[in-house]
């Protein structure tokens, strides 16, 4: 018998997705999903737990499983009902984290800067590898829970500097101070707020912080990962930007871009789509 996934997408469909956490089955929105129709109706029939978007709030017909996770390979992301209808990790950055721990795999001692880093998954997977990072989060309990997540992953003695800050503010100020950085990976929201209270809007504040970031990179060895889920801004308008970025241009020659879309694969085989992603590096 096949053991249980820690996580699988069951189905989705009218603007919804069933997911399985380790077989407890969960009911949520999806955008992605708004003109899908539900291939295994039955299966929503049976839910463990359902977020309401009208009342913003969860409802349990069984509690939480506390011992819900997912597989990272070298890393365990705890998952948790959030207010905001997430469940504490997300599943279709796997691919990405394989990404950044095979590019850390293949640097000497590298540092790295996650910025927008939620609960960790990417600073796990390249703390994993022994990589130096520095983990930033405007919101103080995604930054608690991605020090829970390395000391249930037995990365509590990791390299890593948990920060609670601006994304903004902290890359201008590292510029100044002319740090340099291999990795840099940023997974900005739509829209969101600073602790201090400033607006963050993606579509007005993403293109100078790309070019904030690629100025803290290392020209020798460096690589970014860029991901999002942004309607009206794509991997194509991002990928573009980065080539032909004007501090790539003394590594343009050997730079590897590569971008496309994260997706999901549910029971009946069916692509949910997750977002964008765009992955550039040169050495």
């Amino acid at each position: 018998m096949n053991p249980i996934p820690d996580y699988e997408l069951v189905d989705f469909g009218n603007g919804r997705k069933l997911e399985s956490l380790s077989g407890y089955l969960i009911d949520r929105p999806s955008a992605a999903a708004a003109t899908s129709t539900r291939a295994l109706p039955e299966h929503w029939q049976t839910v463990d737990a359902r977020f309401d978007e009208v009342q913003r709030r969860w409802s349990f017909d069984r509690p939480w499983p506390m011992a819900a996770f997912v597989d990272g390979t070298s890393f365990r992301l705890p998952l948790r009902a959030t207010p905001f209808g997430h469940i504490g990790a997300f599943p279709e950055q796997r691919s990405n984290w394989k990404w950044l721990a095979e590019i850390a795999l293949a640097m000497a001692s590298p540092t790295a800067l996650n910025l927008f880093a939620h609960t960790g998954g990417s600073t796990l997977a390249l703390a994993a590898t022994g990589a130096e990072v520095v983990h930033l989060d405007a919101a103080k309990p995604n930054v608690v829970a991605a020090r829970e997540a390395a000391m249930v992953s037995n990365l509590g003695d990791a390299k890593i500097r948990y920060i609670v800050d601006d994304a903004m503010k902290f890359t201008a100020r590292e510029v100044r101070r002319q740090r340099r950085y291999n990795i840099i990976v940023l997974d900005p929201p739509a829209y969101g707020h600073s602790p201090a209270g400033k607006a963050w809007r993606i579509e007005r504040d993403l293109w100078p912080l790309i070019d904030a970031s690629l100025e803290l990179l290392c020209s020798k060895s460096g690589a970014i990962l860029i991901t999002g889920h942004t309607e009206g801004i794509d991997q194509a308008s991002i990928s573009d930007y980065v080539a032909n970025h004007q501090k790539l241009r003394s590594v343009k020659a050997r730079m590897r871009l590569t971008s496309g879309r994260s997706q999901l694969v549910d029971r009946s085989g069916r692509k949910l789509d997750a977002g964008f992603f765009v992955r550039a590096n040169w050495s």
